[in-house]
């Protein structure tokens, strides 16, 4: 059987509505101008969502490419991640243009794990 590496729809958080209520209910984690925002849901499934402001990275192209990278991780290693978690990567400073996959990674594994959301 093939695993499951898709990032579909239901993934998403994308409503205003959704992001408030895991900003007031949820716990936070921090590492490095990075904040990984976690609340469980109701749902069968984990969501995962993203907050990177324009005014603290001006260039979208690296917004963006923070958005992939974090995304590729948690699409790659679903089957790591405890299910029905609500996810916030929030981005409070700029990593700059050289931000790698390993970097990424790595991040997101050790904010994770503090979660207590990565087995």
């Amino acid at each position: 059987m093939i695993p499951d590496e898709t990032f579909r729809k239901k993934e998403h958080i994308l409503k205003s509505k959704d992001f408030r209520v895991i900003y007031k209910r949820g716990r936070s984690f921090r590492k490095s101008g990075f904040v990984l925002a976690v609340m469980p849901n109701d749902l069968p499934n984990s969501r995962l969502g993203f907050s990177i402001s324009s005014a603290n990275i001006k260039r979208a192209c690296i917004r963006n490419r923070i958005r992939r990278l974090f995304r590729e991780f948690y699409r790659k290693n679903k089957p790591r991640f405890k299910p029905a978690f609500d996810m916030v990567v929030i981005v409070r400073k700029n990593p700059g243009k050289k931000f790698l996959c390993e970097e990424a990674n790595s991040l997101f594994a050790a904010l994770a794990k503090e979660a207590g959301i990565l087995l």
